[in-house]
């Protein structure tokens, strides 16, 4: 992969999560899914995912005619859980877009990247199996509090060819 892709699909996700990128409802075969779009200077990056506690979602890149894909699923757990242990999804969402800003392409992307955690919040993300000559990824983040799981994502990364 092209540092241009990895640059791209980091700009974009910041993009979205940032509030920069143009953002829409669509209906993907009978679902409405949220979108986001960011365009400059010859690359695209779309973000389509379900709106929800869990679901998942894809994203789409394209520079210089290299395209590359990362689909992703999983979510906050239940509700029952996050009110025994005093939070809310939201607080997750919080928690993970500061991670995301903060880590920029060291995470969500080709590395392991577990930073130095400190307080009740934990964040990681692991490459769990790749395929090199098939240009695929997958990998799991994590986000614990006061040590229990409360948010899972896997991703399925790949150079679209």
């Amino acid at each position: 992969m092209s540092t241009k892709i990895r640059d791209t699909v980091t700009k974009g996700l910041l993009a979205g999560y940032g509030g920069n990128a143009q953002s829409a409802t669509v209906n993907r075969g009978g679902f409405d899914l949220k979108s986001s779009l960011f365009e400059s200077e010859g690359i695209v990056y779309v973000d389509q995912w379900l709106p929800r506690d869990t679901g998942g979602g894809q994203e789409l890149v394209r520079v210089d005619g290299e395209e590359f894909t990362r689909l992703y699923a999983g979510g906050v757990t239940s509700p029952e859980k996050l009110s025994e242990l005093g939070i809310t999804g939201k607080d997750i969402i919080g928690y993970l877009i500061q991670c995301i800003i903060s880590l920029g392409a060291k995470t969500r992307l080709f590395e392991d990247c577990k930073p130095d955690q400190s307080g009740e919040w934990e964040y990681s993300y692991q490459i769990v199996e790749q395929e090199e000559e098939a240009g695929v990824r997958v990998a799991k983040e994590i986000i614990n509090y006061k040590n229990q799981l409360v948010f899972v994502h896997y991703f399925l990364l790949a150079d679209v060819k």
